[in-house]
């Protein structure tokens, strides 16, 4: 038997920049809870060891974002290779469908006014048999033959009643796939009197109007803003 030379990382696995960031950050994270135990910074000397392994954290930080970067370009390149491929074919069939359901919609509105007109009109029938029918139970008391015929009306009235529902229900509609396309009714909103709509928020939903309130007045003070009316500005101090 011969023995083979051990060559350099022999039966170990390279070591990545992913492996030497995590065992320098690992070090440094168990440094700063060591540091970082609830009490407050006492001396000089304390402050600026503090201050020294802050730079040391946002160093490795940035390192190991730099490489994060490095390793997942490949990836973002390839997927946008197949974002790029794909979208003009998924661009194509989104204007193909828009285009169609703008060619449908006329039709089948039409098609929905000519229903809803028939639904009407069997609604107005069905509760006109229903009133003669009733009518004509009260004046048939006593009257046997009469009973029967009110009977026979009120049946009729309810059988009308069910084609008016089934009539309501009816909506136009295209089958010529397998989904069929119909209408939607979608509502969209447009604010005509702010005041009014502000005041009715106010009233009805103060918390969503105070929440954007909030953000406003944090966007004036960012940008310098410090005499808004109503607006308290509080000046704090942190470390950076």
């Amino acid at each position: 038997m011969t023995a083979e030379v051990a060559t350099i990382g022999h039966n170990h696995p390279p070591v990545t920049p992913f492996d030497e960031c995590q065992s320098r950050i690992g070090d440094l994270y168990m440094e700063a809870k060591n540091w970082l135990d609830g009490e407050e910074v006492q001396t000089q000397e304390q402050a600026d060891a503090l201050s020294k392994l802050l730079e040391a954290i946002r160093k490795a930080g940035k390192e190991a974002d730099e490489h994060r970067k490095v390793e997942k370009k490949p990836h973002d390149d390839a997927a946008k290779e197949v974002q790029a491929k794909w979208k003009p074919l998924l661009d194509d069939c989104e204007r193909a469908t828009t285009a169609a359901k703008r060619a449908l919609t006329p039709f089948l509105q039409a098609q929905e006014a000519e229903k809803r007109a028939r639904a009407e009109a069997a609604r107005r029938e069905a509760e006109e048999k229903e009133r003669a029918a009733r009518e004509a139970m009260q004046a048939s008391r006593g009257d046997l033959e009469a009973r029967e015929a009110a009977e026979k009306q009120l049946a009729d009235a309810k059988a009308a009643d069910a084609a008016a529902r089934k009539a309501e229900k009816d909506r136009g509609t295209a089958k010529g796939g397998a989904r069929a396309v119909s209408l939607r009714t979608t509502y969209r909103a447009e604010v005509s009197d702010y005041r009014e709509f502000a005041k009715w928020v106010w009233t009805h939903d103060p918390a969503a109007l105070n929440a954007w309130l909030d953000e406003h007045a944090a966007r004036l003070v960012r940008a310098g803003r410090r005499d808004v009316p109503g607006v308290t500005v509080h000046e704090e101090k942190g470390a950076v």
